[in-house]
Formats: structure tokens, sequence, C-alpha cells
């Protein structure tokens, strides 16, 4: 894959991210109180995820709530703090899914950003989900998409050196998945806090 096709595929991946972020901060409201929306499923289609499983699972189970969930979103690591903290319940064919977020910004730097996304979809192929079904494995000398683990769970990582962009996508049981992303920093800020979350106890929810 040649340069400009990685371009057009990462301006395409990431202009979908930021589409869910801005739709899940609008849903929440300003003050992150608690509300349910009703929203149609995102159309998704299956691609080469490698090593990462994305199977739905073989049973029905229910999403805990984003209360619950917000109880695993991790301390800001040495030189960060934590700007907001919020969670949602959305609705899609009448099937609840929750998701709860933080996001956190660089002390000596405020616009270094983080944010960290926790969401059980009970199954459903939606919110990230969505995401990680269109993920296929890309690598230049300064961008990269890749099939990876997390303690043992399946994820994908995206890298772009030239903006400074680093996400990871971790996959739990098919049901629980967490994303995180740094805006402006490295790496090393990117796994500060993915390597922070509690990914046998999202995986123990019930």
């Amino acid at each position: 894959m040649d340069g400009d096709q990685l371009k057009h595929t990462k301006t395409l991946l990431l202009g979908t991210i930021v589409l869910i972020m801005v739709f899940m901060a609008s849903a929440a409201g300003c003050t992150g109180a608690s509300e349910k929306q009703n929203t149609t499923a995102p159309q998704t289609t299956s691609g080469d995820a490698g090593s990462a499983s994305s199977s739905p699972p073989s049973s029905s189970v229910s999403a805990v709530s984003h209360t619950e969930l917000q109880k695993f979103l991790p301390a800001a690591p040495g030189g960060w703090q934590i700007d907001d903290k919020s969670g949602v319940t959305y609705t899609t064919d009448g099937e609840e899914w929750s998701s709860a977020w933080a996001t956190c910004s660089r002390t000596d730097n405020p616009d270094t950003m983080a944010t960290v996304y926790i969401q059980d979809t009970a199954g459903m192929r939606v919110g990230y989900w969505a995401m990680w079904d269109t993920a296929f494995s890309i690598e230049t000398d300064d961008s990269s998409v890749k099939s990876t683990t997390m303690k043992g769970n399946p994820a994908w990582e995206y890298i772009d050196k030239t903006v400074g962009d680093y996400s990871l996508y971790v996959g739990i049981k098919d049901r629980i998945i967490v994303f995180v992303d740094v805006d402006g920093g490295s790496k090393d800020d990117l796994y500060a806090f993915a390597n922070s979350i509690d990914y046998g106890g999202l995986s123990a929810l019930k």
C-alpha cells in the first residue's frame, strides 16, 4: 500500500472516530448527566482482524450501567490531570448498551489530550465495535495499524507519528471494548493509560 492509500485509509478511520466521539459527547450533554438515547445501529463490515477476535458472543447478556463502567476509568498517570468524566446509556433496537469516558490533559501542556472510553454493548456491534470490525493492518515509516494484545486481550493499535496520534482498542469477551486515544503525545503516554486499566475486573462483569 503506497503513501496516498495509507493517508486515505487513515483519514477514513480517524474521521469515523471523531464522528463517534462527537455523537457521544452531544448525547451525554455538557453536564455529563445520565440520560438514555434512541440510536440507530451503525452499519458495519467485516475486516481482516488478524489475531483480534471480531465475532459476536453466542449467549445473550445485558449491559451494565454506565455508572458501573465509570468505576473502571483509570486515574490520571503522572503529569496528567482528569478534566472530565461522564457516561451515558443508549438504546438500540430496544436493547440497552452503555458508555463511560474520561478526558485528560497534560499538566505542562493542556493541548496534549487523552481520552479513555469503556463501552459495554452487550454483544451488539455498535459503538467502537463498529470501528473494530473495519480494522486491517497497515505499516509505513510514520504510521501503522496492527493487531496486538493488551494483558491477554485482543487489541488494535493505531499510530500516526506525523501528528502524534496514538490509539488502542481492546476487546474483552466480544462485549466490552476499551478505547484509549492520545492526541499530541507519545506511545509511552498511550500505554501509561492503557496499562492502568483493570481488564480483569471488566472481564468479570456480569
